[in-house]
């Protein structure tokens, strides 16, 4: 099946269509939105306004507050969130004394009608009020529980948690754009009471700021108090921590009066000193070992090995060496005088290794003095360091106690300035906030609004009928579109047959004297259109049989076949127009005839000849009509023998047109069997009417039966709906039809 598609034609057919349905809810929907306003029961809105003034300092905050600053929007936020809290909530509950109110707490009896209740509602709200109170009737009578009295009340506790959501279900707080100011409404039934707690709102929560400020305060002395006290006392204890480490460690505050880092730096310096006479004293060790060893006495030795006693004994062992030498050239080397020689020679090395031996002693002792020099120095120079170390450390704790001890007193100071400020206005404070506006006693009621409501009940009905209106048409599927249509069954239009002309508050004529009257209308016209598109069928031959049929009765398939006939007569064929619906037998009546002289009985028996049964129409001499009246006693189980195919032919041979009216497809069999004799099959589809599912079963049954070709026809339509485009070309057909067939109105 093709997808349906809504377009600016389409929408404004279908409103056109369920006109009456749009205007029957819109009407329905507005008034009941008008019967809610009157009935319902009445709310007034009172409203209190307070300004929030600039931002108030912390009482701590030592830094200098901006003077004229706006309030930025997180303040703004914070105090409508604290008029809306619970806190605050319980606070105006128990001064207005809430929870004595059955309208707060309604774990109470309600009042009783008479007395300070409104007696004006409306029968609406009495209705409400009568079906909510039936079931709690009815749930008190089973469970057996009467009417709370005072000892089955919940805690009180309870009953204030319960006072306050009411109170808060019924409070609002608007602030508009970056105003400091904030509206504070409350909605009651009652407005003297809206009034009154919307004001009483305002003037509590002023009250309620001035307060905690005012504690806050308060606080903030008490802490400061506190803090002054407790800094003095650590003052006291850091000034006796200073003087007692600076006794017990000898260090002083002042680094310059330390002479320890002088003492050190001269240490360092003879150590240096006696470091180099020590190496110097090793390396002149070393170099007079060396020439005692090897025996040198040149120049670069040391001085100690050219000393005088040294020189002397030098110069006695040369002495020795040349007399020994002669004395043993001239008397050989046994000789006494040889060997005395010899004797003095080593007397003399002698002397010269005990002095080397007494030299180098003396250098191994200047060592050895200056290695304890150095030694000496160092662990002196060690325990300088140690001490200057331990001096640090004990400066580094002195500094770290002075510091704490200016930190203490720079914020025993700032905490004594800032004291001195607070405490002589600790009872004079500003709220933060003030009140601008009160409310005054509202003398309309906010809801509901008659005006609002009956727009608002105008628009939703409006939208409610255009949902149900496009439901209805998305479930709808009944034929409207011919070209739909000719695409779900494969079969031709074969004309379009506008529904009767009719004149406002006036019937429409009967077909037969719209066919006789008018015959230039578009509804006489359609019908010679079919009869052209049904000859163009038979291929043009000579002889034609037409069945004309529907899916369901009321679909117009007598009217069609009576003007198809009527439009064959008058073009000149001679034409007979057959009812063989005898179950209706419709045809008679549609055509005004009076009774035959013989009927299809007769003629069925051979009683009669063909000219006998049939009515010759006054108007149309060329048209013969077959219309069993009631009087025949003709059944329908003719239809089921072989007469039909024997009075069929007698009527080919008689007449150039027959046209058949044959009964409803889907109801009865008749028009399959008829199917089979004729040469074309016309099948009738109600404009708006006919599905298109039945439309589809008739085809699919005729061709299935082996039926001829086989056309249809839309009939009952408005030509102005046929209009394609945009609404103006639609109105300028409507226009174009019109003078077209003005000569023809009445």
């Amino acid at each position: 099946m093709e997808e349906r598609t809504f377009g600016a034609r389409e929408l404004y057919s279908l409103f056109r269509r369920r006109l009456l349905l749009i205007v029957a809810i819109v009407i329905a929907g507005t008034a009941l939105a008008l019967i809610a306003a009157v009935e319902l029961p009445k709310t007034y809105t009172a409203r209190s306004m307070i300004v929030v003034e600039t931002d108030d300092p912390n009482p701590l905050d030592t830094t200098q507050a901006q003077p004229n600053q706006q309030p930025d929007k997180s303040r703004m936020d914070t105090e409508a969130d604290l008029i809306a809290s619970r806190v605050f909530a319980s606070l105006v509950v128990d001064r207005l004394d809430l929870i004595q109110d059955p309208d707060f707490n309604t774990y109470l009896p309600p009042a009783v009608a008479g007395g300070t209740s409104d007696s004006s509602g409306g029968v609406l709200s009495q209705a409400v009020g009568l079906i909510v109170w039936i079931p709690q009737k009815l749930f008190s009578l089973v469970a057996g529980s009467g009417p709370q009295d005072a000892t089955s009340l919940p805690p009180k506790d309870v009953q204030q948690d319960r006072a306050i959501s009411a109170y808060l279900a019924n409070l609002s707080v608007d602030r508009s754009g970056e105003s400091a100011a904030m509206t504070i409404s409350f909605f009651n039934d009652d407005a003297a009471t809206a009034a009154k707690i919307a004001n009483a709102t305002a003037r509590l929560f002023v009250e309620w700021s001035r307060d905690n400020k005012r504690q806050d305060i308060k606080d903030a002395v008490g802490f400061l108090r506190q803090q002054s006290t407790e800094l003095a006392s650590r003052i006291a204890a850091i000034e006796g921590q200073i003087a007692k480490y600076a006794t017990e460690h000898g260090v002083s505050s002042d680094p310059r009066d330390d002479l320890l880092r002088a003492s050190i730096q001269q240490a360092n310096e003879q150590l240096s000193t006696a470091r180099g006479e020590y190496t110097q004293a090793q390396a002149r060790l070393a170099q007079v070992r060396l020439a005692a060893k090897n025996g040198d006495t040149g120049a670069g030795v040391d001085p100690l090995l050219t000393s005088d006693f040294l020189t002397s004994l030098r110069n006695d062992e040369a002495t020795a060496m040349r007399d020994r030498a002669q004395l043993a050239g001239n008397y050989g080397r046994n000789h006494p005088l040889v060997q005395e020689a010899d004797a003095k020679v080593a007397a003399v090395r002698a002397m010269i290794s005990q002095e080397m031996l007494r030299t180098i002693a003396v250098l191994e002792n200047d060592v050895r003095v200056d290695e304890g020099r150095v030694n000496q120095l160092v662990k002196s120079l060690e325990a300088s360091n140690e001490e200057l170390r331990q001096r640090s450390l004990a400066e580094a704790k002195l500094r770290e106690l002075n510091n704490n001890l200016a930190t203490e007193q720079k914020l025993y100071d700032l905490v004594s300035g800032k004291l001195g400020s607070l405490d002589p206005f600790s009872e004079a404070v500003e709220p933060g906030v003030r009140t601008v506006s009160t409310a005054e006693i509202p003398t309309s009621p906010s809801f509901p609004k008659l005006r609002l409501m009956l727009a608002g009940g105008l628009a939703a009905s409006l939208v409610l009928a255009l949902i149900l209106v496009l439901t209805l048409e998305s479930m709808e599927v009944r034929i409207r579109d011919l070209r739909r249509a000719s695409k779900l069954i494969r079969a031709p239009l074969l004309a379009s047959i506008p529904r009767l002309p009719q004149k406002f508050l006036r019937p429409a004529l009967p077909p037969l004297e719209t066919l006789l009257s008018r015959p230039r209308s578009a509804f006489s016209d359609a019908f010679r259109s079919l009869y052209n598109a049904c000859t163009r069928m038979n291929g043009g031959r000579s002889k034609h049989v037409v069945l004309v049929s529907s899916g369901l009765p009321q679909e117009g398939k007598t009217t069609t076949a009576m003007g198809l006939a009527m439009a064959a007569g008058m073009d000149g064929a001679l034409t007979a127009l057959i009812d063989l619906d005898l179950r209706t037998r419709s045809l008679h009546t549609a055509m005004e005839l009076g009774s035959a002289s013989r009927t299809l009985g007769d003629y069925l028996q051979g009683d009669c000849a063909l000219a006998e049964i049939v009515q010759t129409l006054p108007d149309i001499p060329q048209l013969d009509v077959l219309a069993p009246s009631a009087d025949d006693q003709t059944l329908p189980e003719f239809l089921n023998s072989g007469q039909l195919t024997k009075l069929l032919e007698a009527f080919r041979l008689e007449y150039d047109v027959v046209i058949i009216d044959a009964p409803p497809v889907l109801v009865v069999e008749d028009a399959i069997r008829i199917a089979a004799s004729v040469d074309t099959i016309v099948v009738v589809a109600a404009f708006d009417s006919t599905t298109q599912e039945a439309l589809s079963q008739v085809v699919e049954r005729l061709r299935f039966a082996g039926g001829p070709s086989i056309g249809w026809v839309f009939n009952r339509v408005d030509p102005f709906q046929q209009a394609r485009g945009a609404l103006r070309r639609a109105y300028m057909r409507r226009q174009q039809i019109r003078r077209y067939f003005f000569a023809d109105s009445p």
